[in-house]
C-alpha cells in the first residue's frame, strides 16, 4: 500500500485533447530553445557522419554527375520556432556543403572527369505532428521546406573544361534543393517515425503494473507553445469511473510541463490494485515490536476487557484494502481515498476488527530526479464489525490512536524517502514546480540532458542517416 502511495503522489492551454485526454506534455519557447542547443550537439554528430562520406543520387542529362559524396558538411546551431496551427519550423543558417562526384558531357564529344562542389545555403524545414490513432502514436509529416543559396561553385578539376559546368550548374543547384528536402521528407515520414515508435509509451509503476499512453488528439501548436495530447491506452477495459479532461495551461516561464490526470492514476490503481491486494502487517520496519502500541498493556484503560482477557500480550495488525484505492488532485492538495479493514490480533485470534475509510492529504516536491512526499493530514470514517473483547465505547479516538501511530508514520517514512522518476537517467528536472489543480497533478519544469542522452542522440543519429 506504502509503496502504491508513493508511486501515485509523485508520478508526472485550455482544453488541447478530448474529455479522455489524461496525460499531456507542454513545450514552450525555453524548451524549444533548449531543444535548439541539444541540435546543434546532433548537428555536430551529423557533422562527423558525413565526413565518412554520405551517397547522393546521380543527376542525369546533358551532363550526368554520378557519384556524388558528401565529403565535407558544416552546420550552424538551427533556430526553432512554432508555425501556430502547422507545426515546428527549424532554421539552419549557413550550411556548407562539400561534395566530391565524376561528370560526363554527353554533347558532341565525349568527355569525362571529377568534380568538386562547395555551397552555402540556409536551410527551412517545417514539421507537422498527428495523432496515428492506428498504431497509437504520434508521428510527424513534412509541411515546408526551402533552401536558397549564399554562394555556389563547382569545380571541374581541370580549367580546360570550365566552360561545360554552364551547361549543368542551374540543374545542379536545382537537383540538390529537390534532394535535400526529398530527404528531409523522408527522415520525416518514415526514419523519425520509426525512432518515435521505438519510445517506450507507457509509463512504469514499479511492483504494480504500466500505464500505456496513446494519442488523444492531434498535437496543438500556438505561438510559442506544443501541446501533446494523451490518454490511457486501456486495451479494451472499462472502469467504474470516467475522464474528465484536462483544462488547464502550461506555467509560463518553463521549458516544459506534464500534466498528469488522476484518472489515469485511478485505472492503474484498478487494475492492480483490487480487494485484498494490499496487506500491511504490524510489527515491521516502521512500527517495531518495542511500540507501546503493540502491547495489550497500552489499552489497560482504553480496552479493559482486552487487557483482561490478554494481559500484557504482544498484538500484531493486519491492514487489507477492501477496495481499490483513488487519487484525487485538488487545489493544491493530492487526495488518497482507501478503505481498509484494520484486524487487532492478538495470541493468533481476532480481537478486534473494523473497517475505516482513509482519507490522506500529501504535498509533493521535486528534486532533480527525485520524487519526495508528505503526509499533511488523515481523516478516517470506522465502523465495527466484531470484537472479541466487549463493546469499545468510542471506535473512532481507538482508531485514531492506531492510525495515528502506525499508519501514519508508516506513510511519512516512505514519502520522505520518496523514488527516483524513470527519466532520471536521461534528464535531470530543475527550477522546478509541483501543482495540484483540480483533477490534475502539472509537474513543470528545466531539464539537463545527462551522458547517456548524449549518446543516445548519437545513435539516433546514426539511424537517421543511416
Amino acid at each position: 500500500m506504502i509503496l502504491f502511495l508513493v508511486l501515485c503522489l509523485g508520478t508526472v492551454s485550455a482544453n488541447v485533447g478530448t474529455d479522455k485526454e489524461s496525460l499531456r506534455l507542454s513545450i514552450g519557447q525555453s524548451g524549444l530553445d533548449f531543444a535548439s542547443d541539444v541540435s546543434a550537439h546532433m548537428l555536430s554528430e551529423l557533422e562527423k557522419f558525413a565526413a565518412g562520406g554520405l551517397n547522393l543520387p546521380d543527376i542525369r542529362g546533358d551532363v550526368d554527375i554520378t557519384g556524388l559524396r558528401l565529403s565535407g558538411l558544416h552546420l550552424e546551431k538551427p533556430v526553432l520556432s512554432v508555425v501556430p496551427n502547422t507545426g515546428l519550423n527549424v532554421k539552419t543558417p549557413g550550411v556548407e556543403l562539400q561534395v566530391n562526384g565524376n561528370w560526363r558531357y554527353n554533347g558532341w564529344i565525349a568527355v569525362t572527369g571529377s568534380l568538386t562542389l562547395t555551397s552555402k545555403l540556409d536551410l527551412s524545414v517545417t514539421a507537422g505532428a498527428y495523432a496515428d490513432m492506428v498504431n497509437k502514436r504520434f508521428a510527424t509529416v513534412p509541411k515546408g521546406c526551402s533552401v536558397s543559396y549564399r554562394s555556389f561553385s563547382i569545380d571541374l578539376n581541370n580549367a580546360f573544361y570550365s566552360w561545360i559546368v554552364s551547361f549543368f550548374e542551374d540543374t545542379v543547384k536545382s537537383e540538390i534543393k529537390k534532394s535535400v528536402c526529398s530527404e528531409i521528407s523522408g527522415v520525416l515520414r518514415t526514419t523519425l517515425n520509426g525512432v518515435i515508435a521505438s519510445i517506450p509509451h507507457e509509463i512504469d509503476i514499479p511492483n504494480v503494473m504500466s500505464v500505456k499512453f496513446g494519442p488523444d488528439a492531434n498535437p496543438a501548436f500556438s505561438k510559442n507553445q506544443i501541446d501533446l495530447p494523451a490518454h490511457v491506452s486501456a486495451g479494451g477495459q472499462s472502469f467504474p469511473f470516467n475522464p474528465t479532461g484536462i483544462s488547464g495551461v502550461m506555467l509560463p516561464g518553463y521549458m516544459a510541463c506534464i500534466l498528469l490526470s488522476d484518472y489515469t492514476l485511478n485505472t492503474a490503481s484498478f487494475a492492480a490494485l483490487q480487494a485484498g491486494k494490499i496487506i500491511e502487517r504490524l510489527p515491521n520496519q516502521w512500527v517495531t515490536a518495542s511500540n507501546p502500541l503493540m502491547n495489550t498493556a497500552y489499552y489497560q484503560t482504553i480496552l479493559p476487557g482486552l487487557y483482561s482477557a490478554h494481559p500484557d500480550t504482544a498484538i500484531t495488525y493486519k491492514v487489507t484494502n477492501t477496495r481499490y484505492p483513488t487519487i484525487q488532485f485538488l487545489h493544491q492538495n493530492i487526495m488518497l481515498h482507501l478503505p481498509v479493514n484494520v484486524v487487532l490480533e492478538v495470541a493468533g485470534s481476532k480481537a478486534i476488527t473494523a473497517s475505516v475509510t482513509l482519507g490522506v492529504s500529501g504535498v509533493v516536491k521535486v528534486n532533480g530526479g527525485d520524487i519526495t512526499a508528505s503526509v499533511t493530514n488523515i481523516t478516517h470514517v470506522s465502523k465495527l464489525l466484531d470484537t472479541k473483547v466487549g463493546p469499545i465505547s468510542d471506535l473512532e479516538s481507538l482508531m485514531d490512536t492506531i492510525i495515528e501511530n502506525t499508519v501514519e508514520p508508516m506513510v511519512n517514512n516512505v514519502l520522505n524517502k520518496g523514488f527516483t522518476l524513470p527519466i532520471k537517467d536521461w534528464v535531470l528536472l530543475k527550477k522546478t514546480s509541483v501543482t495540484a489543480q483540480q483533477d490534475y497533478l502539472e509537474v513543470c519544469g528545466d531539464v539537463e540532458l545527462t551522458d547517456k542522452s548524449l549518446a543516445e542522440i548519437k545513435k539516433i543519429i546514426a539511424q537517421l542517416v543511416g
